[in-house]
């Protein structure tokens, strides 16, 4: 894993909110690093980034807080959802909200997000994250940011994970791979 580093190349992003990009930067991707990210580390010594998984305790306490799960900061009256059309469909989210305008920047800043190839470590290589139950953990085509009012949080205890349900979104944009496999917005945003 990498250590946070005070500034990085993202900061000069004009696409960047100011609250996402004031948390510190992975030395590494010179890319914030949103406060679900950083775990507790299991020797005890600290804290470590990883990418590839969401604190949960982080993550629902942000939720229960209406904080953004990117920045970290309080969220206003509207907030935003990411993920595939199933979960649209569903209104299950396994990943926390945010900011709409942290939401979006993880369209381009993520690159799990905004590359088609882009994909997760192997379950099996240490860090690499753990896939929560009932996900399949294939890459959506497409994604949809859907953005509401209000949403409710619940905790699986048996699963030691939280779902996000959100009220009706009263915006969804969506987003698919070009032929180049970069992420872009569609045509079918309502």
């Amino acid at each position: 894993m990498t250590g946070p580093s005070a500034a990085g190349p993202a900061t000069d992003r004009p696409d960047i909110p100011p609250s996402l990009a004031a948390r510190p930067h992975d030395a590494r991707r010179g890319l914030p690093i949103p406060p679900v990210n950083i775990h507790p580390d299991p020797t005890g010594g600290g804290s470590h980034v990883d990418f590839t998984t969401i604190n949960t305790t982080t993550s629902t306490r942000l939720a229960v807080e209406r904080r953004c799960s990117l920045c970290g900061e309080p969220m206003g009256y509207w907030v935003a959802f990411l993920g595939g059309s199933r979960a649209a469909e569903l209104m299950r989210y396994a990943d926390p909200p945010g900011h709409p305008e942290c939401m979006s920047a993880a369209l381009s800043l993520c690159p799990h997000l905004a590359l088609g190839r882009h994909r997760r470590a192997r379950a099996d290589r240490p860090g690499a994250g753990i896939i929560p139950p009932g996900s399949h953990g294939d890459k959506p085509d497409r994604y949809l940011l859907g953005i509401t009012r209000a949403y409710r949080t619940r905790f699986i205890p048996e699963h030691g994970f939280t779902v996000y349900l959100p009220a009706p979104f009263k915006t969804v944009r969506a987003y698919a791979y070009g032929l180049e496999g970069q992420l872009h917005p569609a045509t079918d945003t309502r």
